[in-house]
């Protein structure tokens, strides 16, 4: 059936009938003629009736040849390129000759089409880059150096008109150009110069070598070049001893300033700065290195001096005393590097040592105290301690801790509470109040911030003795309970993203308001229900066995999930579950954040 059908097509089956039907008719007429004519040759007639057959059979099949070889493959040509001109996507056809010649037709057609799309993409992408971009770009001819284009950005910088910039070459804007240089001088059109970076592109066209030029502004890079070299200009006569390291296990030093000597043998290297420190003043000084670097450029960063001095080994072998400068930053290589200023301070120390022996009478009284107790002298401001509040803040004695005045109080109180201490002092000495009482955060020797309450009142009365005695009494716990609670609140109230808080069980035991205001749940309405309230049926029960299994065994779960609203519309979200533990590592509750996704 199909080869029939093939047949039936292909046209053959027209022409046999045609050819059968001219032979049937031809032979008619020749028997006609033998058996009505005696004087016509059948035989010869017959042959001659065959040959004209085969002649009209022949002009046949030339007429049909040319009809579906030639002239039918020009017309689906004609056909197939106005179709193709009028952007219809369509296959080549036509017989096998034709078929080749479409096909030729349509790749030239597609490759021109694609030659004019990426040209307008050019076209387009050339003028954003030049016209809207904020990149200052000088397209250059390599032979001469001459500007053929720049971009609005370059000639906004360089403040000539673009008519002006086209006129000139880069060698009439650039000053001394010195390969070797990191930054160029080019000179604006108001006659101000300009340091400058520049990003060279060599690139070929029409067989013309040229190259588009990047300009990047580096003036203020430049002053702060030439401000360091002025700030190491200081430094160098500076009596400070100045060295730098990477801080890490060792403090391997990297830079030194001339006056090193004082420690060192110049020509050593190497230099490791925790083993010039003595061994009972490195602790303390890793510790206050250490929290300089977490504050560093933070509010709280307020000074670069430590908080005590420090012993270096002298080039002599002795031991100096030293006031000591610290600041941080990263290097390329993301490592920190620090650099120490060390102020002699040997003098003042000594000095400070006679005076604490000769106050040492008078400490007899709070030293032997089982109280965090202290003694504040109101005419000359002197403190002492007893040994359970110089322990309590981690120190060893008082001279470790470093406190004999109240102009040293900023030591052991955090900054922002020293006023209101000093205030409760002045109102109490003034005869404004009976007892100074205020609650104030002390800092121990760790860095760690301890909440106390400070009471204190004179032995007699301030007329017969300017001496306070008073006790410091450990409320941390209290306090950071209700800072805890105090911070949980602002951060339920403030949130614009949906909070809820849920027991080991599931239940509901808080929101904030823009959960109300995502789901449509009031308080009243969702606390004590269980957060299956808010379930879509979007998602199978493995999706939330998955979720339950992340939050156990990573303690956190985050992702996309739709939920339903209290209008029954689901809507999809980012949530965060988060497990909160005891100290045990027990969950006592499930904290979820989220935010609706606009889809």
């Amino acid at each position: 059936m199909q080869q029939g059908r093939v047949f039936l097509a292909s046209g053959l089956l027209k022409r046999a009938i045609i050819i059968i039907v001219m032979f049937v008719t031809m032979s008619v007429f020749g028997l006609y003629f033998i058996f009505s004519d005696s004087s016509v040759d059948g035989v010869a007639y017959l042959g001659f009736s065959t040959f004209v057959i085969i002649l009209l059979a022949l002009f046949l099949e030339v007429i049909l040849y040319i009809r579906n070889n030639l002239i039918l493959p020009i017309a689906n040509t004609k056909i197939f390129i106005e179709r193709l001109v009028a952007k219809e996507v369509i296959e080549p056809i036509s017989n096998l000759d034709f078929y080749h010649i479409n096909k030729n037709i349509y790749e030239f057609f597609t490759s021109w089409i694609g030659a004019q799309n990426s040209l307008k993409y050019y076209i387009e992408y050339y003028s954003l880059l030049f016209d809207k971009s904020d990149i200052k770009i000088l397209f250059i001819d390599a032979k001469d150096g001459s500007i053929m284009d720049a971009s609005r950005c370059a000639v906004d910088f360089y403040g000539y008109s673009k008519g002006e910039l086209l006129t000139m070459s880069i060698f009439d804007i650039q000053i001394n150009y010195d390969t070797k240089a990191s930054y160029h001088k080019h000179r604006l059109s108001n006659g101000e110069i300009k340091f400058v970076e520049v990003i060279s592109t060599p690139v070929s066209l029409y067989f013309n070598d040229s190259y588009f030029m990047i300009i990047l502004d580096a003036t203020k890079a430049q002053e702060k070049i030439e401000s360091l070299n002025s700030e190491i200009a200081i430094i160098e006569n500076n009596p400070a001893i100045v060295v730098k390291f990477t801080y890490a296990d060792r403090w391997v030093a990297t830079e030194l300033s001339s006056n090193i000597n004082l420690l060192i043998q110049s020509d050593e290297k190497n230099i490791d700065i925790k083993a010039l420190c003595h061994s009972d003043d490195i602790a303390s000084l890793s510790l206050e290195i250490e929290r300089k670097i977490k504050l560093e450029n933070s509010i709280y960063d307020t000074k670069k001096e430590l908080d005590r001095s420090y012993r270096f080994k002298l080039a002599s072998g002795e031991y100096g005393w030293f006031r000591v400068f610290v600041s941080s930053s990263k290097n390329i290589n993301g490592q920190i590097e620090v650099i120490m200023f060390l102020l002699d301070n040997t003098d003042q120390e000594i000095l400070k040592e006679i005076l604490t022996n000769k106050l040492k009478r008078c400490e007899s009284r709070i030293l032997s105290s089982d109280l965090l107790g202290f003694e504040y002298f109101a005419k000359s401001g002197a403190l002492k301690f007893s040994v359970d509040f110089v322990e309590f803040l981690g120190y060893k004695n008082s001279i470790d801790m470093g406190v004999s005045s109240i102009e040293d109080i900023y030591k052991i109180i955090y900054i922002d509470d020293i006023d209101i201490l000093i205030d409760e002092l002045d109102r109490y000495i003034e005869g404004t109040s009976r007892l100074v009482e205020c609650d104030i955060r002390l800092i121990k020797k760790d860095g760690k911030q301890i909440y106390t309450k400070i009471k204190a009142k004179a032995l007699d009365t301030l007329n017969d003795s300017d001496e306070i005695i008073g006790t410091a009494t450990d409320i941390s716990d209290h306090q950071n309970y209700i800072v805890q609670s105090a911070l949980t609140n602002a951060i339920m109230s403030s949130s614009i993203n949906g909070i809820m808080i849920c027991d080991v069980n599931g239940n509901i035991l808080d929101i904030n308001d823009s959960f109300s205001k995502i789901t449509g749940y009031s308080k009243y309405e969702i606390i004590g229900k269980t957060p299956q309230i808010l379930r879509s049926d979007r998602h199978d029960n493995v999706f939330y066995a998955k979720m339950w299994s992340d939050i156990k065994h990573f303690g956190s779960w985050s992702g996309k999930i739709y939920n339903k609203n209290r209008a029954g519309e689901v809507y999809l979200e980012h949530l965060v579950i988060t497990a909160i533990k005891d100290e045990h590592g027990i969950i006592q509750r499930y904290i979820a954040s989220f935010y609706k996704i606009m889809e």
